[in-house]
């Protein structure tokens, strides 16, 4: 059984998956690259490949590059003769540049930037004449040296960032300028006539920084001289756009200044001097999540629509809809009105895969085949579930996905069930084929196990008011939600109330670890089994003082509850903080006679910056202090998102055995 699973694993792992998805400039082409999900590697360094495929023309795609080399952000030169990529061919995982592909016979790619440079491209963008190039990239690095011999391991805090430039190269001359700018770049783009460049900034390449002082769009001449600030914005800003209309578009939060609320289009007109920016559509009762210009300088936005993933134009037509994940899009507009989409797409039966439409034919077209190891392979059902909130306030979203061993969309009788709970807390699940982190949907299901999948207040595709209860709400709303979609299922007869396990990863896995601690109190009648909290926090304070994004995320979801601005017998973030509930659930467990916390299988990567491992050892010593049974693995030099697919491999293995263990085998 254990060679089987593994195999089958390792054949999740190694699927590719779509990205970067560009129509050729007469749209008769889509230019795309694969990589491994997350972008993790199988050996030594990180592989991305590209491809192209014809319009319209089913399983066209070729192979354009070796998938050796990390080959990645593609586009088309607007003659359409060539294709534009970043690469580190040159020395892998180490140098990188610009490369060009002519897509003539016999074409050989060849760089357009140096190719010593260490520097990774951030994000590059070809003129509208196709006469330059734009690119984002960090100076190289410069040895820290006040310390004598030991200069390399001091690290003063500030000193030595390494800040992102905008630099333009002439495709003429084959000079590269850099821009004097005292800040740090993050996004480019060119204006429609070639003549300035947009671009985002932020006062440090700290990884806080814009979330704390904000962003400026700006935009500059093509010879550096002048730059113009277009407006500031109080947080992130994305997908920077400058359309035929004369402003620059980007996706940011709504309310502006915050992070987990809605999120939105906003635009900033360079045609006037106000420097302003205006909230243009959607965030409110949906989300943006990315926006590209298309064909004749038409805006295009991917938007969540409570578990629909859309294509839509600004004004909020919808050009696409479907109960899918979308992994990435491509667009266009002829004159007439017609347009022709590309999207890469998947469901729960079938890997993401890339397919074009036409606007006078609504049928999809598959135009790749990435994922022939599993054609004609089933893997299960994926249900729709509506619930209220406990309270009333809301509708709630979910997925119960049902084994195909069960053989029937609805289940013969109650499955033993995983419910696994998104991280974010602002993302969302919908039918996908990876449904969850981990390749472990398809894998549970193999083994026959029912998976929930809940969206709780917090989650992305209802907009600000939705996504908003998750400031000042961790631990409230969204631990109810998750045992109120529980009950739906087990209401509707998919989940077995006996046999239960709840699992998750960064905010799913603080989630996991609530209703571990709380185990039984919402009076159902049931209780979770076994528990794997993956990635996991369980003490707030504690994260506020240690993650990367601590001194941004706590305060605006604690409302300011961190440790500097709150009076020393403030212990508001204790009630949200499963460590701090272990002591009452041992005393439950005492006068009850019975179990309360269940057995917790806690996965963490050694050098997680967004969640880190003192989170799990905390974890672990509230469990061994009170002779609970649980086991702890940590994973050496992995991070927040695991990048060494061995250890994808080994923790699926070791989730599928505490499934089988604790709620017993799956459907027969």
């Amino acid at each position: 059984m254990a060679k089987a699973d593994e195999h089958l694993i390792q054949s999740l792992c190694d699927l590719e998956i779509p990205k970067s998805l560009r129509f050729s400039p007469d749209r008769s082409s889509v230019l795309y690259s694969t990589e491994l999900t997350w972008g993790h590697r199988k050996r030594k360094h990180v592989v991305s490949t590209l491809w192209l495929a014809s319009t319209g023309r089913p399983n066209s795609s070729l192979q354009l590059t070796p998938g050796i080399f990390r080959d990645y952000a593609p586009t088309w030169t607007p003659d359409g003769k060539t294709v534009a990529f970043v690469s580190d061919r040159a020395d892998a995982g180490v140098k990188w540049a610009i490369y060009f592909l002519p897509l003539k016979v016999g074409g050989e790619a060849y760089p357009i930037t140096p190719v010593e440079n260490t520097s990774p491209i951030e994000a590059f963008a070809i003129s509208p004449h196709g006469t330059h190039v734009a690119f984002l990239s960090a100076d190289e690095e410069v040895p820290f040296a006040s310390a004598g011999e030991d200069a390399h391991s001091v690290r003063p805090w500030g000193e030595g960032w390494r800040f992102t430039r905008l630099r333009v190269l002439d495709l003429r001359t084959k000079k590269v300028r850099c821009a004097n700018l005292d800040r740090h770049v993050t996004g480019v783009c060119w204006s429609p006539d070639g003549t300035h460049i947009g671009f985002s900034s932020c006062l440090s390449p700290d990884i806080e920084e814009p979330h704390l002082t904000g962003m400026t769009v700006s935009a500059i001449d093509i010879d550096l001289s002048s730059v113009e600030e277009l407006c500031y914005f109080p947080k992130k800003v994305v997908d920077l756009t400058w359309a035929s209309d004369g402003n620059l578009y980007f996706c940011g939060g709504v309310p502006a200044n915050k992070m987990f609320a809605g999120y939105g289009v906003y635009r900033t007109d360079y045609t006037t001097k106000l420097h302003q920016y205006e909230w243009t559509k959607f965030g409110v009762e949906d989300d943006s999540v990315g926006l590209i210009m298309g064909g004749c300088g038409t805006i295009f936005v991917n938007v969540q629509h409570r578990l629909e993933s859309r294509v839509c134009l600004l004004d909020s037509t919808v050009l696409y809809s479907r109960k899918n994940e979308l992994e990435a899009f491509d667009a266009a507009i002829d004159t007439d009105g017609k347009f022709v989409l590309a999207v890469a797409t998947s469901d729960i039966n079938h890997p993401a895969e890339v397919f074009t439409t036409l606007s006078s034919d609504n049928a999809m077209t598959q135009i790749s085949n990435h994922g022939q190891e599993f054609a004609g392979r089933r893997f299960g059902t994926c249900s729709f579930l509506t619930c209220m909130s406990t309270d009333g306030e809301v509708e709630l979203d979910a997925l119960y996905l049902t084994p195909t061993s069960s053989s029937v969309e609805f289940p013969r009788h109650p499955l033993a069930t995983a419910v696994l709970i998104h991280g974010g807390p602002n993302t969302r699940l919908t039918n996908a084929f990876n449904a969850y982190y981990y390749m472990l949907a398809p894998y549970l299901l193999s083994l026959g196990f029912g998976i929930l999948l809940p969206n709780y207040r917090g989650s992305s595709g209802r907009g600000q008011s939705f996504a908003s209860y998750s400031i000042g709400g961790l631990g409230v709303y969204d631990y109810s939600d998750v045992i109120a979609l529980t009950q739906c299922a087990i209401d509707h007869g998919y989940a077995d109330k006996e046999r239960l396990l709840v699992g998750g990863w960064s905010q799913g896995g603080f989630l996991t670890n609530l209703c571990s601690v709380r185990n039984g109190l919402h009076g159902g009648g049931w209780r979770f089994q076994a528990a794997v909290p993956g990635a996991s926090i369980c003490d707030i304070d504690a994260m506020a003082l240690t993650s990367d994004l601590g001194c941004v995320f706590e305060p605006e979801l604690s409302r300011d509850g961190v440790a500097w601005n709150m009076d020393c017998g403030d212990t508001r973030n204790r009630a949200a903080s499963a460590l701090w509930a272990f002591k009452d659930a041992a005393l439950r467990a005492h006068r009850e006679g019975a179990p309360v916390v269940p057995p917790m299988l806690i996965l963490h990567g050694e050098a997680d910056a967004r969640c880190p491992v003192s989170q799990a050892w905390g974890l672990r010593r509230a469990l061994q202090s009170y002779g609970l049974p649980f086991e702890l693995v940590i994973y050496p030099s992995q991070g927040h998102f695991f990048e060494e697919q061995k250890y994808w491999v080994d923790m699926a293995l070791r989730i599928g055995r505490w499934c089988e263990k604790y709620i017993g085998g799956g459907a027969i």
